[in-house]
């Protein structure tokens, strides 16, 4: 007989070779090849159905140009197989050259001629599996019913053999999944460190998808641009590179907001992707979400067996991202808690060294009594004092106030105060003092920034100060006889803007005068209205108060302006000296 009559023997032994192998793929070799020798055919092709996409798709094809036909796409009710797909009946065509129903786009596509071929579907516990087609009967002109007794045997086994295995697979592919699941939330738990969380969670994915390729991107939190955070695969050159998300990929996922799985070159446009920089034309890429919107993109390309991915891969890819997200922000957060953290420490550090920086300088000084007080708006500020010391009866004492806060300007203050305290030591005149410091500013400082300076020289055995401004505010005098204060100012530029003439002043004072020093954070205490204290406010403050003993009216004027300011936040240093001269 031109074909194999099904006897107990052939039954066992076809039973035997289907259940040969767990391995779907080689499954399906195997009943194509038993079908092709049994039916004596010159080809024969399994198409499995995709409930996605509902078609048929040439999983595997025996015969000439067979490999041509692998993961060819036949929809619904087009040609035989569609039409078996749609009725569930078997068919016969003995003259396929004058039968409409034949898809001629197959043959075209593979250089094929179908002469005769018979097709029936692959069903088992009532779910559609595909349909098995006999092409081109060999030693004998048509097909019969007979081979199509023999084709719904071998169908049922193929059917029920392949619904096992896709179970099998499903079952492997959802053990995968929670084990890659399980890698992650351990990293969740037991990793601290988002960089070596990320670490892990590419190699993980690589290990359990047998990705060659594996990347996470993410959006950079301050600048907003996508950046490839972590990939195994890429060389250095490439994990340099930012993600443009006006192109290619992650901007079709942005745009689409959907996973995007690509099983091969016709499933998208060449334009988005770089054959140059990948072995198979297959990948997988899914959003990661935070409260609905996407902050991320997790890929994997390139399996290490160059098959495609599959829908299963997306699915575990899918899962996977939900937790990632979620790990990736926890640990952001912490990242960012540590290092304000550690941030809020040093400055703290540096609030205490600038503190201590300050000048301890006595109550009392021979015929001078003083008082002092300092309070950074931010924890660390950029006013400052000090007193230098140049025999029994002259003292020099100085305020400052430094253009900008924080450690900027603590470093600049710190500088400052250093080239002035140094020039004031070696020089006689306030105003030669503050040139050349402000000379070495300019040459030295790489900060950009300037400071204000009110530089006094008071000499205790002549009644006399002698003082600069660099662009200061006005300072006071408090005249007691008069019960009158007069304002102390100058012209001179700020140190460290450019050169600029200093001009030097001189004024009398009598016992029980009072010298006040001051920055703008006093006078200009802000109160939650917006209204500033003043200075016109703090003169007669002053000007009441002035033969109270200096360190209770130094209290007095700190009550003052905290009653005035309230409940709003200070948006100035306060810095405050007060020198009763006698």
């Amino acid at each position: 007989m031109s074909f194999k009559q099904l006897s107990l023997a052939l039954i066992s032994d076809i039973t035997a070779r289907i259940n040969s192998t767990d391995d779907l793929e080689e499954l399906l070799g195997i009943i194509i090849e038993t079908t092709k020798d049994v039916l004596n055919t010159e080809g024969c092709s399994l198409l499995l159905y995709d409930r996605e996409e509902d078609c048929l798709v040439f999983q595997v094809a025996k015969g000439d140009k067979g490999d041509s036909l692998t993961e060819l796409k036949v929809p619904r009710g087009k040609g035989i197989a569609g039409m078996v797909l749609e009725t569930l009946e078997p068919v016969i065509v003995n003259d396929a050259a004058n039968d409409p129903r034949i898809y001629r786009d197959i043959d075209d596509a593979v250089g094929f001629t179908t002469r005769n071929l018979i097709c029936v579907p692959m069903k088992a516990q009532g779910e559609m599996q595909g349909v098995l087609e006999a092409v081109n009967s060999m030693e004998r002109p048509e097909f019969t019913s007979k081979d199509i007794k023999i084709l719904e045997y071998l169908s049922d086994l193929a059917a029920i053999s392949i619904r096992n295995r896709r179970l099998i697979r499903d079952l492997k592919a959802r053990a995968r999944e929670l084990d890659c699941l399980f890698q992650i939330s351990q990293a969740i738990s037991n990793i601290s460190e988002l960089n070596e969380f990320l670490n892990l969670t590419v190699h993980s994915i690589s290990d359990v998808l047998g990705a060659e390729r594996v990347s996470l991107i993410f959006q950079n939190p301050r600048t907003k641009a996508f950046e490839l955070s972590k990939s195994v695969g890429f060389n250095l050159e490439e994990e340099s590179h930012l993600v443009d998300e006006s192109r290619g990929i992650l901007n079709q996922i942005l745009s689409e907001g959907k996973a995007l799985l690509v099983q091969g070159v016709t499933d998208i446009s060449p334009t988005l992707l770089n054959p140059n920089r990948y072995k198979t034309k297959s990948f997988v890429s899914v959003p990661i979400r935070q409260d609905g919107t996407i902050i991320g993109i997790l890929n994997a390309a390139d399996k290490k067996s160059a098959d495609s991915f599959s829908h299963q891969d997306l699915s575990i890819l899918s899962t996977i991202s939900n937790q990632i997200a979620e790990a990736y922000n926890s640990l952001l957060a912490k990242n960012q808690k540590e290092k304000l953290t550690s941030i809020r420490r040093d400055m703290q550090i540096a609030s205490q060294i600038q503190i201590n920086s300050l000048p301890n300088i006595p109550k009392k000084m021979h015929l001078l009594e003083i008082e002092t007080s300092y309070t950074a708006s931010k924890e660390i500020g950029g006013d400052f004092y000090d007193l230098v010391y140049h025999n029994p009866d002259e003292v020099s004492i100085l305020i400052a106030d430094v253009s900008g806060k924080g450690i900027s300007a603590a470093l600049f203050m710190e500088f400052s105060k250093t080239i002035i305290a140094g020039e004031v030591a070696r020089n006689s005149s306030t105003s030669i003092s503050l040139m050349g410091a402000n000379r070495i500013i300019q040459e030295k400082s790489g900060y950009f920034m300037f400071v204000t300076v009110m530089l006094t020289r008071i000499n205790m055995l002549k009644k006399r100060i002698r003082y600069s401004s660099a662009g200061h505010n006005e300072q006071l005098l408090y005249k007691a006889k008069d019960k009158k204060v007069i304002l102390l100012s100058g012209k001179g530029m700020p140190l460290g803007i450019k050169e600029s003439e200093i001009e030097e002043h001189e004024v009398e004072y009598q016992p029980g005068d009072l010298l006040v020093l001051y920055t703008d954070g006093v006078s200009e205490t802000t109160n939650e209205g917006g209204e500033m204290y003043s200075l016109e406010n703090l003169a007669k403050l002053v000007e009441r108060n002035g033969d109270m003993p200096v360190e209770n009216l130094k209290d007095l004027i700190l009550d003052t302006t905290d009653a005035f300011r309230g409940e709003a936040d200070p948006h100035d240093d306060y810095t405050l000296v007060l020198v009763r001269l006698n």
